[in-house]
C-alpha cells in the first residue's frame, strides 16, 4: 500500500490525532521510567511511592464518569483540548515540584486531566471510522502510542543526565503542540452522529423534522450488565502494567546493579515491536472471533507475569526480554479488539461513557496496583507479588471468554461484519 493510499484509508483526523499521540507520548515515556526511582530516592519509602503515583489515576476515576457523559453531552472536541491543555500544565508543574506531597498534587491535576481525555478520544474514533476497520484504527493509534515507548525511555535517559527538569518541560510543550493541532484541524464528530440517529429514528416513525434538537439518552448503570463485568474482568492486565511502571522498576534495582538499562531497554523492545506489528496483528485477527483472540491475550500476559516474577529472581535477563516480546504481542491481540468489541456494544449516543466506564478498570488498577503491590511486595517479595498476578489474569481470561462467547448482540454485530 503506498503513502497516498495509506492516507486516504483513514480520515485526516486521524492522522493528527496519531502525530499528536507519537509527539507526546514519546516525552511522557522519557519521564515514566525514573519516576518512581526517582521519587524512591526522595522518599526512601516504597509506600511513598505507591500513594503517590496512584493519586493520578484514582482522580481519574472520580472524573472519569463525568468525562464521558460531557463528551456525550458538549462533543468530543472540546474535552480533548481542555484535557491536553492541562496535562500541559501539570508537566510544566513537576519542574517545580520538590517534596512528595508537591508531587502529589501535580500529579492529582494530571490525573483529573487525563481522565477527560480517554473516552472523548475513542468515541471520536468510533463516530468516524466504519466498523470493518475500527480493530484496525485502534491497533494504529496503539502503535502510534508506542512509537514513545520505544523511543522515549532512551530520550529520557539523554535528558536526565542533561537536566531532570528538561524531560518535564520536553512533555509540556509536546502537549501544548498537541492541543493546538487538535483545536485548529480535529472536527467535532457528536452533533453530525445525534443529527443522523435522530433523522433515521424520525423516519422509521413517519415524521419530519428539518432541524432536530440532539438529546442525549439517558444511562442506567443496571441496564449494562455486560460492560460492567468487561470492565471488571479487565481489571487484572492494568494491574500488571501498574506494577510495570511502579514496583517492577524496584524488583530490579533489587537483583540487578544494572537495573536502568534493563528496563529501559524492556520497554523500548516493547515499542518497537509494537510499532513494527500491532496494525498487521489486527489486520490478520479482525475477522476472527473476538472472544477467542481476547482470550489468547490473556494468557499470554499470564505467562508475561510469570516471566517478570522469575526473570528476577532467577536472575536471568534473557527470561525479562522473552517476557516482553510476548507482552507485546498479548497488547497487540487485547487491546484493538477490546475497543472494537466495546465499539459494537455500545449504542452510538452512548460510546463516550460506554468507553468513560470501561476506562475505569485502568484509573482503578493505576490507583490501587501501586499500594496493593507494595504490601505483596514488602512483604513476600515480588516472585509471589507477579505469581498472584499470573494467577488472576487466567481467572479473568476465562470469566472474560464465558461473558464474551455468550453476548448475542456481539455474535450478531461480528458475523454482519464478517
Amino acid at each position: 500500500m503506498g503513502l497516498s493510499s495509506l492516507w486516504k484509508r483513514y480520515d485526516s483526523a486521524i492522522w493528527i490525532r496519531v502525530v499528536g499521540t507519537i509527539l507526546t507520548t514519546v516525552t511522557s515515556f522519557a519521564i515514566r521510567p525514573f519516576l518512581a526511582i526517582y521519587l524512591y530516592d526522595k522518599t526512601g519509602s516504597i509506600y511513598t511511592i505507591g500513594i503517590i503515583l496512584g493519586l493520578a489515576p484514582l482522580m481519574g476515576v472520580i472524573t472519569n464518569l463525568l468525562g464521558g457523559s460531557l463528551a456525550d453531552k458538549y462533543g468530543r472536541k472540546p474535552l480533548m483540548v481542555y484535557s491536553l491543555f492541562f496535562q500541559a500544565l501539570s508537566m510544566a508543574g513537576y519542574i517545580f515540584a520538590v517534596t512528595p506531597l508537591q508531587f502529589a498534587l501535580v500529579s492529582i491535576v494530571n490525573g483529573i486531566a487525563a481522565s477527560l481525555y480517554y473516552p472523548a478520544a475513542n468515541a471520536q474514533i468510533a463516530d468516524i471510522v466504519p466498523e470493518h476497520q475500527r480493530s484496525e484504527v485502534f491497533a494504529l493509534m496503539h502503535t502510534a502510542l508506542n512509537v514513545g515507548a520505544a523511543v522515549g525511555p532512551m530520550l529520557g535517559l539523554l535528558l536526565v543526565k542533561i537536566n531532570q527538569s528538561l524531560a518535564f518541560f520536553t512533555s509540556a510543550l509536546s502537549l501544548l503542540i498537541y492541543t493546538a493541532l487538535v483545536f485548529a484541524f480535529v472536527p467535532e464528530t457528536l452533533n453530525s452522529l445525534l443529527q443522523k440517529r435522530i433523522i433515521v429514528n424520525n423516519e422509521v416513525k413517519g415524521q419530519k423534522d428539518s432541524n432536530p434538537e440532539p438529546k442525549p439518552t439517558p444511562f442506567l448503570l443496571k441496564e449494562h450488565r455486560f460492560l460492567l463485568l468487561f470492565t471488571l474482568y479487565s481489571l487484572p492486565i492494568n494491574l500488571l502494567y501498574s506494577q510495570v511502571e511502579s514496583n517492577f522498576p524496584i524488583y530490579l534495582r533489587d537483583n540487578f546493579e544494572n537495573y536502568l538499562t534493563i528496563f529501559t531497554s524492556l520497554m523500548s523492545l516493547n515499542g518497537i515491536i509494537v510499532v513494527l506489528s500491532a496494525v498487521w496483528l489486527a489486520k490478520k485477527t479482525e475477522k476472527l472471533h473476538t472472544p477467542y483472540v481476547l482470550s489468547v491475550g490473556y494468557l499470554l500476559f499470564a505467562i508475561v507475569a510469570l516471566g517478570y516474577g522469575f526473570g528476577p529472581w532467577a536472575k536471568v535477563i534473557p527470561l525479562l526480554f522473552i517476557a516482553e516480546i510476548i507482552f507485546t504481542i498479548g497488547e497487540g491481540l487485547t487491546f484493538p479488539n477490546q475497543n472494537k468489541l466495546l465499539s459494537l456494544m455500545a449504542p452510538p449516543e452512548m460510546r463516550a461513557r460506554y468507553f468513560s466506564i470501561f476506562s475505569l478498570n485502568w484509573g482503578i488498577a493505576k490507583s490501587l496496583g501501586p499500594i496493593l503491590g507494595a504490601t505483596l511486595f514488602a512483604h513476600w517479595g515480588g516472585l509471589t507479588l507477579f505469581i498472584v498476578l499470573s494467577g488472576l489474569l487466567l481467572l479473568s481470561g476465562l470469566a472474560n471468554y464465558v461473558l464474551t462467547e455468550q453476548s448475542s448482540v456481539l455474535s450478531k454485530k461480528e458475523s454482519v461484519h464478517v
